[in-house]
């Protein structure tokens, strides 16, 4: 009886870890696009570069995904999340130094990498720790949700972000949470590794020919489609909103509502679905175009609460979007779903790498608003893409 206690206090502490490395997640988002602004005004960066940090961010978690996606099998989960924290912790940390952009961009890249490592395997552990239990998945994304939603306001405390370069304190504070969490599970690990994770499978290992069944099936093309023009989306949401809020709609104060605003619209959605048997297909075809019009209404308004509305709309029809894709292109491929899940997954990222440069050399031309016009655009082509997505069992 000792032993089990014992091994269930070391599962117990390493959930607690990877929940709290969902927060560092959300909260490195968050601050990426919270700080978009300063970043830009503090390096004075030019045409598209602009939008450089948060794809540096993106291409690197791509970059991770694809790096664990090879070590699956062959390396234990638990020790791929103890080097990204660390890496992760002390980029971070450093970036509170004064040190040129190339420097910075060389932080952020670290940052990217541990993003996906932790984004990559996150719930897959919980999976394989928690087989069957539903609702600990839906509880690990809404702490992504609550992550997203909480720091916001945590960043913005004067004493926090004062001053020129008071939005590097930011990504100090992330850093040694981070360093904190890297602490705990190193702790946990060294004590009950041996009960937590079995040692890695050769069954495990993804083979070349899931690969070219999965990129070689036309069923998929939709979803492909569909995932990589909603991580356009998603991106624009998440990173350019608060600036948009801020000097495209004259509204600073409101501007520290914005992500709070988008996190809370992605969790309550993802929530909602999560316990209502719907048809995913006919839930994409009907509430991307809500989505498309609640920007549309973004773009025309000029009330900022208005405009805080509409985007809370836009993306609380769109939250469940992602998840039902997944599960939609598992169905299609079930002998190959988790190859299927990660090349989806791969697909929106590469979306969220590619937007923000795009937007950036929009908003040097056409001016800040041209961000929720690419919003607007990447939402239709979602919605026309989804349409084509094949029918079949799709109850959520």
């Amino acid at each position: 009886m000792g032993k089990l206690k014992e091994r269930k206090f070391g599962v117990l502490l390493y959930t607690i870890c990877i929940y709290a490395g969902m927060w560092l997640l959300a909260s490195i988002h968050s601050a990426v696009g919270t700080f978009q602004t300063a970043t830009i005004d503090y390096f004075d960066l030019k045409e598209s570069i602009k939008g450089l940090p948060s794809s540096i961010v993106s291409f690197c978690a791509i970059a991770a995904f694809i790096l664990v996606m090879t070590q699956i099998g062959r390396r234990k989960k638990s020790r791929m999340l103890l080097w990204a924290l660390i890496f992760g912790a002390a980029a971070l940390c450093l970036i509170v130094l004064k040190m040129p952009f190339a420097l910075f961009a060389a932080m952020m890249a670290a940052v990217g990498l541990c993003t996906g490592v932790i984004d990559s395997l996150a719930s897959g552990v919980v999976t394989e720790m928690y087989p069957g239990h539903g609702g600990l998945m839906c509880l690990l994304h809404a702490t992504y949700g609550m992550a997203g939603f909480c720091m916001p306001f945590i960043f913005r405390i004067e004493r926090l972000t004062g001053g020129e370069d008071g939005w590097k304190n930011a990504y100090l504070l992330i850093g040694l949470m981070m360093l904190g969490v890297w602490t705990v599970l190193l702790f946990t690990v060294r004590k009950y590794g041996s009960s937590l994770e079995a040692e890695p499978e050769t069954k495990d290992i993804i083979r070349p020919a899931s690969i070219k069944r999965v990129i070689s099936s036309m069923r998929l093309l939709p979803l492909f489609a569909s995932s990589i023009l909603g991580g356009m989306y998603l991106n624009t949401i998440l990173v350019w909103t608060p600036r948009l809020m801020e000097f495209g709609k004259d509204s600073q104060l409101l501007s520290t509502w914005v992500l709070p605003a988008v996190y809370l619209g992605i969790t309550v959605s993802r929530l909602l679905m999560s316990v209502l048997k719907i048809d995913m297909r006919r839930y994409l075809i009907v509430f991307l175009p809500v989505s498309a019009i609640a920007i549309l209404a973004a773009i025309l308004m000029h009330s900022g609460i208005a405009v805080l509305i509409a985007i809370f709309v836009s993306i609380f029809g769109y939250g469940p979007t992602i998840p039902f894709e997944l599960t939609l292109a598992g169905k299609e491929m079930p002998q190959d779903r988790f190859v299927v899940t990660v090349s989806m997954m791969f697909v929106m990222m590469l979306g969220q790498a590619i937007a923000s440069p795009l937007i950036g050399m929009a908003e040097s031309a056409w001016g800040i608003e041209s961000a929720m016009y690419i919003a607007l655009a990447t939402l239709i082509g979602c919605w026309i893409a989804a349409t084509q997505i094949h029918k079949n069992d799709n109850k959520a």
